[in-house]
Parts: structure tokens; sequence; C-alpha cells
């Protein structure tokens, strides 16, 4: 709402938006997908200071390695852009950003990717499949 509202580069928001990240850093495990993806992002996007918002990026990494298969593609999208903001390690390759060759990282992620993508009529060029309706 802050960022909709062309407070982005008023300092007090900055400021709540760093203070919020910085509270939800030590307690990701006990706030939902939603609400740390939202928090992140919009001190990402409020031009909080990458290094303040690191500690929540790192929280949040550890608490996603055992829900990533809760997350949604919009969730992965918003995850990247959270991971590239505070430079964490690997947030540049294609596999994090779900192109090429381990697009879903461990071989596990890699079969529930391939299964999903099965599932959604989808092959490995990533077109449709004839016979299984229309693109996703």
């Amino acid at each position: 709402a802050m960022m909709h509202n062309g407070l982005t580069r008023v300092g007090e928001v900055q400021e709540f938006a760093a203070t919020l990240a910085d509270r939800a850093a030590g307690c990701c495990d006990s706030i939902g997908n939603q609400a740390l993806l939202n928090i992140a992002l919009a001190a990402a996007r409020l031009g909080v200071d990458p290094g303040t918002l690191r500690p929540m990026a790192w929280g949040i990494a550890e608490v996603f390695t055992t829900r990533m298969h809760r997350l949604n593609d919009i969730d992965l999208r918003q995850w990247l852009e959270v991971q590239r903001y505070c430079g964490l390690p690997g947030a540049c390759s294609p596999h994090l950003a779900g192109q090429g060759p381990g697009a879903a990282g461990t071989p596990q992620q890699q079969r529930q990717q391939q299964q999903k993508q099965q599932q959604h009529g989808h092959n490995r060029g990533g077109g449709r499949v004839r016979g299984h309706g229309r693109r996703h």
C-alpha cells in the first residue's frame, strides 16, 4: 500500500519496512509463506538496504527448504526477486528462475516439477502436448 501511494522515498516508510523485516528475520518459521514474501518483497521494492534485508532473506531460505512444495510460480518469481536484491548465492543461476536443465534444483524437486508438468500437459520444451488442451 505504501508503494502504491507514492511513499517509496519517504524515510519513515523505508525505516518501517526495515524494522518489520528485521523483526521478521528472527521468526520466519512462524510466519506464513505469503506474509514472508509480502514483507520481503515490499522492503526490497521500497529500497531497504539489501544488507538490512539479507538476514530475513536467509531466514526465508531456511524455512522454504521444507515449504518449497507449497510455492506456486508467482511465489517463486517473487522469492527470486528478493534473493537477487539481497545478493544471495545462486540467485542469478537459471535453475532458480525455472529455466534450463535442473529447473527445480535438487533431484527430488526436479521429479516434482516433471510430475507437475505432466499433470498439466506440458512437454519438456514447455509447449503444449497434443490432446491435452490449451497451453498453461
